[in-house]
């Protein structure tokens, strides 16, 4: 494939330029669509339909997200050697595939089994798509195209979301499976659209050289690990705000809803915009930086909720909501280039996978993150969550400067070779 040009890369108005963009973004907005669909009834139907527990499905889903943590790196190295998009098209497949073996499972263990091998593949399968856009994208138009893929992201899952809802109101197993139904079919769809890409060559591997080379570059590594502390703030709005809401404040159960709707349309709106002035390295820990003092600002307005009459905690709450989605938009858009940035062009998929690992050990950790501190100590552990927001953006700066002078280091002795 000859190299990406900026042309397709770029963004106008609702639609990207005609390029390898506009396929991958109808892709992802069709499989978000199917994920929205089982984010919404998927426990439902294993607890109401198949008769297990809530302790049986956490206990699964656990587990799996740790064999999660196995598959990105290898499949994404997989990805540099054979050609991502193949391959993604390939893991798309089987994931249809395994979610419908759901409709058949009847006990835990065969819930487990499940779970573990379609959580393995769909990590793979993020990593290699992220290989896929590094491949098809340059420059600038690189962070506009994640960019612009995460507000795809966020409408399909509310599209999704709002079909699910039909079948919460039907509460029958017709309409639970005809969902993962559906889902499979989208999924599929997704998976062949992606086929309107022109096809990547594999990257050239160097024999002599070790294999794992993303888990031997300590500036990379972390930067990564630096990305997945701030990261945690993700599941604020879905683990710690609402036992807030309705435990510690006297705002109406309604804010909940609220707060995730201010989160999602901004994002929706304003993520493409928010990245355009993310170009380099520097400039993108420059915006984390921002993020993490945002991220401050917000935890304390969400402590602050605690406080006051019913309009003032829903002020404070919907406030404090706003300053951590600007937050949000800035560290996303900072993540996007330095994931990309700080790889080399060879290895793209292998760094993507520890970049994409990295990212599900942070998800699988804010939930006891957050339990212990805003929900465990209240209104100090607000504090302490911001702070550490702060301080983590505020180590951004010197330790992307390091790793990029690494990464600059790198390129320099492999050009002369």
């Amino acid at each position: 494939m000859s190299a990406p040009n900026d042309q397709g890369n770029t963004v106008q108005g609702v639609l990207p330029a005609p390029g390898p963009l506009r396929p991958l973004a109808l892709a992802t907005l069709l499989s978000r669509v199917g994920n929205g669909l089982l984010m919404t009834v998927s426990v439902l139907y294993f607890n109401r339909i198949v008769g297990l527990s809530i302790a049986e499905v956490g206990l699964g889903l656990t587990v799996a997200g740790l064999f999660g943590l196995l598959s990105a790196v290898p499949l994404g190295h997989l990805a540099d050697r054979r050609g991502p998009r193949g391959l993604f098209v390939v893991l798309s497949l089987m994931a249809c595939g395994l979610s419908l073996m759901y409709l058949f499972v009847h006990t835990f263990w065969q819930f487990l089994v499940v779970s573990i091998v379609l959580t393995m593949i769909d990590r793979g399968a993020g990593a290699v798509r992220a290989a896929l856009i590094a491949a098809v994208t340059t420059g600038a138009g690189r962070v506009a195209a994640r960019a612009y893929l995460r507000a795809v992201t966020n409408i399909g899952i509310m599209a999704g979301a709002g079909i699910g809802a039909f079948a919460l109101h039907f509460d029958t197993g017709t309409a639970y499976r005809l969902m993962f139904v559906l889902d499979a079919v989208l999924t599929s769809v997704a998976a062949f659209v992606v086929l309107a890409i022109p096809r990547v060559a594999p990257q050239p591997h160097d024999a002599d050289g070790p294999v794992w080379i993303a888990l031997r570059d300590r500036g990379y590594l972390a930067v990564a690990a630096l990305n997945a502390g701030m990261s945690i703030h993700y599941a604020v709005l879905d683990v710690a705000i609402p036992l807030w809401v309705v435990d510690h404040t006297d705002a109406p159960r309604w804010t909940v809803a609220l707060l995730l709707i201010v989160n999602t349309v901004v994002v929706a709106l304003f993520q493409v915009r928010s990245s355009r002035g993310v170009a380099d390295p520097a400039t993108a820990a420059r915006a984390t930086r921002t993020a993490g003092l945002l991220l401050l600002a917000s935890m304390v307005l969400m402590a602050g909720a605690t406080w006051g009459n019913a309009a003032t905690a829903v002020g404070l709450l919907a406030t404090g909501a706003l300053v951590q989605v600007i937050g949000e938009l800035l560290q996303s858009s900072g993540a996007f280039l330095l994931s990309f940035d700080l790889a080399p062009g060879h290895a793209q998929g292998q760094y993507q996978g520890v970049w994409n690992t990295s990212m599900s050990i942070s998800t699988m950790l804010a939930p006891t993150v957050l339990a212990l501190l805003p929900l465990g100590l209240g209104v100090p552990g607000w504090i302490i969550l911001g702070v550490w927001f702060a301080v983590i953006g505020i180590l951004f700066v010197p330790v992307v400067r390091w790793a990029a002078a690494r990464s600059a280091d790198r390129l320099a002795v492999a050009q002369s070779g």
